[in-house]
């Protein structure tokens, strides 16, 4: 019974931050369209300026959708994987080249110790992509620009591959460690900082990589960085 009461509650919480989180950016794209609308003289700048919100509002409210979709289709076993044969240092190189321009943005160092033909696993290649650029997006995001540093190190143990992302961040408490895994909380001030993202991309990551035998944590504390690593099993060699 108190556990029908906490899934309820955690419905609940669920619910009204996806409606909150939708509504949040469709109030912007609405107060712009109309402020565009009365006022078709508009200076070209500001006219500029308004439809480039309006752009990546919309694009925000298309990422929040797919993700929910997404969670929701791993949480019922109804999501499609197309599991092969991956090079995982392919797709840790890839995921830094297609993030290379933001970082460049950014102006933060990426930096990568990766070997020349990574380890092959057996896994999706999309979904083991979608898991390195949130990790490489959420380091971007949190690390100062000019003297933000983002390093990424893949090594093996013979029986799993471990991929490492380390930044120079402001680090996590030990609290912010647990919570950051849970659907749409964020580490930082969410009362002082705009929250950056859907609060969707770990979760997701981290089903993706125990999906395939592996896992997906965080070592951090204040003021120290944050080191997120996740491992992939290796294929077990025949007899």
């Amino acid at each position: 019974n108190e556990r029908l009461r906490e899934l309820d509650r955690m419905k609940d919480d669920f619910i009204s931050t996806v409606t909150h989180e939708l509504r949040t950016p469709l109030t912007s794209i609405r107060a712009l369209s109309e402020m565009l609308h009365e006022d078709p003289r508009m200076e070209l700048v500001d006219r500029k300026r308004f439809l480039g919100i309006i752009v990546n509002e919309a694009e925000r409210l298309t990422r929040l959708i797919n993700q929910i979709l997404d969670m929701a289709k791993m949480e019922s076993g109804r999501a499609e994987w197309t599991t092969g044969s991956v090079d995982i240092g392919e797709v840790v190189g890839e995921a830094m080249d297609s993030l290379g321009q933001l970082f460049r943005e950014k102006d933060v160092a990426l930096d990568g110790d990766i070997p020349e033909s990574g380890p092959v696993v057996l896994a999706d290649r999309d979904r083991l992509t979608q898991v390195m650029i949130n990790l490489l997006s959420n380091a971007v995001k949190f690390v100062p620009g000019g003297t933000g540093r983002v390093s990424v190190k893949l090594t093996t143990d013979g029986k799993f591959v471990r991929v490492a992302v380390s930044d120079n961040g402001p680090g996590l408490t030990a609290e912010e460690c647990v919570v950051i895994f849970e659907k749409f909380r964020q580490g930082g001030n969410t009362l002082t900082d705009k929250p950056q993202g859907t609060g969707l991309g770990l979760p997701i990551s981290r089903q993706i990589v125990e999906y395939f035998g592996g896992n997906l944590w965080v070592e951090s504390q204040p003021g120290a960085g944050a080191n997120f690593i996740f491992t992939v099993p290796l294929p077990v060699p025949e007899e």
